[in-house]
């Protein structure tokens, strides 16, 4: 007889969910009067385990095998074939007593009063009993010495559960210059273990945790944190989040958990255009400091963007990008969209030579339909090894191999840039020259 260790019997259960598409389970719980064939049967675990990583702590185990074999009605009737089952007609209420042929195209049976073959009968088909092999659930059948103990402490890894967080910023009437927002991330949680776990500490690590081809045996310990907003730690070289209190994940479901809030913080609107802009893109910029009211890790994920309508105060979508995992004191960059009402013509105007220098001057004509002025940056790419900025009517700065010229441009207005560029295409490889 299999003493059972059931789920209902745990004291304790943490999950730990990694981005990655896996979690690590930690579950302890009460040990049954201990059986005289040592064979333990410990139910409720998830159906896509990775068996390698099971870790037992309180017994002596010297052999364990999963069993995943689950009642279903083609599984139940393949145990059946040779044997008798009943069928009830559904409306007379009579019994009969049939042999089960086959199962393979429908059921083939042998009416055990006639001796007839009868196909695909109708009725109520009824079984005597769950034939041996099928379960429930999948369980792990230990074969075990007593320890002492009267708990076991099981860990393991499973497959089929995700986390992610998706952000949404609110910004206000549009304004030039800095603006205030509110940032709000809510960590998605995705169970497709094939396992509902009640009443679990959960914690959700920030990062990629890299992963060997054969599953690795690796076990984290986390104790029940104390009821609160989100806990947020470092660890090793990730980032753990707890879930204050505990929470019930249920099999094929999707949760949503306010992860991160911040209210007040600082950031700006950005418009940048390169040669081939017609509309320049639009970039919202906050550096993840305190001084901006951030100054947090920030899992990634993706972040909407919503804007105050002034005209009714309603907010409105206005576009969406995807974060990457940003460590505190970083500058975050998200692309909204394209400017409809600033406009960018741009080319070549001149080409000369000079010595062994070839000039180049290029210009911008920006044009704001705004009502409110903006800033535009010019990143005009440079492929040569060997310029410089000969001259420009704004202030120009060389970054790498780009021109960056931020253009202030008034409301209803255009500006026009022009700047020149020096380019010595005689020097090829270690300063040698044609």
């Amino acid at each position: 007889m299999l003493a059972d260790i059931s789920g209902k019997n745990a004291v304790l259960r943490a999950l730990t969910v990694y981005n990655d598409g896996f979690a690590l389970i930690k579950e302890t719980r009460k040990l049954p009067e201990f059986p005289a064939d040592g064979v333990l049967r410990y139910l409720d675990v998830a159906q896509r385990i990775e068996t390698e990583s099971i870790l037992v702590e309180g017994l002596d185990i010297r052999e364990m095998n999963y069993e995943y074999d689950l009642v279903d009605k083609n599984k139940l009737l393949e145990k059946y074939i040779g044997r008798e089952l009943t069928i009830v007609d559904p409306e007379s209420g009579k019994r009969m007593r049939y042999r089960l042929l086959s199962v393979a195209n429908g059921m083939v049976v042998e009416d055990l009063e006639t001796g007839e073959i009868v196909l695909d009968p109708d009725g109520q088909v009824r079984l005597p009993e769950l034939p041996g092999g099928l379960i429930l659930t999948p369980a792990l059948v230990w074969h075990a010495a007593p320890s002492g103990s009267d708990e076991v402490r099981v860990s393991y890894l499973t497959q089929g559960m995700s986390w992610e967080t998706d952000y949404v910023i609110s910004l206000p009437a549009e304004s030039a210059g800095e603006e205030m927002f509110s940032l709000t991330g809510w960590m998605t949680l995705r169970n497709e273990s094939g396992m509902t776990y009640e009443d679990a500490v959960l914690r959700v690590l920030a990062g990629e945790v890299h992963r060997a081809e054969e599953p690795d045996r690796f076990i984290l310990y986390s104790a029940v944190e104390e009821q609160g907003m989100p806990e947020h730690e470092s660890f090793a070289d990730y980032h753990l989040y707890t879930i204050p209190g505990t929470v019930t994940i249920k099999d094929s479901q999707q949760k949503q958990i306010r992860l991160i809030g911040a209210e007040g913080a600082t950031g700006r609107t950005i418009y940048e255009a390169g040669p081939y802009d017609r509309n320049p893109a639009i970039y919202f910029e906050f550096d993840n400091i305190e001084a901006a009211g951030l100054g947090f890790p920030l899992p990634q994920g993706t972040v909407k963007f919503y804007r105050n309508n002034p005209s009714d105060g309603s907010a409105e979508f206005v576009g969406e990008d995807r974060l990457g995992h940003t460590a505190k004191g970083e500058k975050v960059r998200l692309r909204l969209g394209s400017a409809f009402d600033i406009t960018v013509d741009s080319g070549l105007t001149s080409s000369r030579k000079e010595g062994r220098y070839d000039l180049e001057s290029y210009m911008y004509a920006i044009r704001n339909a705004k009502d409110v002025p903006v800033t535009v940056i010019i990143r005009h790419p440079v492929h040569e090894r060997h310029w410089d900025i000969a001259e420009s009517d704004h202030p120009a700065e060389r970054k790498f191999g780009e021109v960056l010229i931020p253009v202030r441009v008034l409301a209803n207005s255009e500006e026009v840039v022009r700047f020149t560029l020096r380019i010595d295409r005689s020097v090829t490889i270690a300063g040698e020259e044609e």
